[in-house]
């Protein structure tokens, strides 16, 4: 059975210069779940990786 062959995306991405510990600190929790409560994109209910921490990872 054929699969795609999985690669890393090429070019620089910021989390080579960042990492995410500061993005945390830069945009507080509270400040990413107002701006998802703005945009009507706040988690439904709470799961394994609720909205305001995928935010981070986006």
């Amino acid at each position: 059975m054929a699969r795609t062959i999985a690669e890393l995306p090429k070019g620089i991405r910021i989390t080579d210069y960042i990492s995410l510990g500061v993005v945390a600190k830069t945009f507080p929790v509270d400040a990413v779940k107002s701006a998802l409560d703005a945009t009507g994109r706040s988690s439904r209910r709470q799961r394994e990786l609720p909205a305001h921490v995928m935010v981070y990872y986006v």
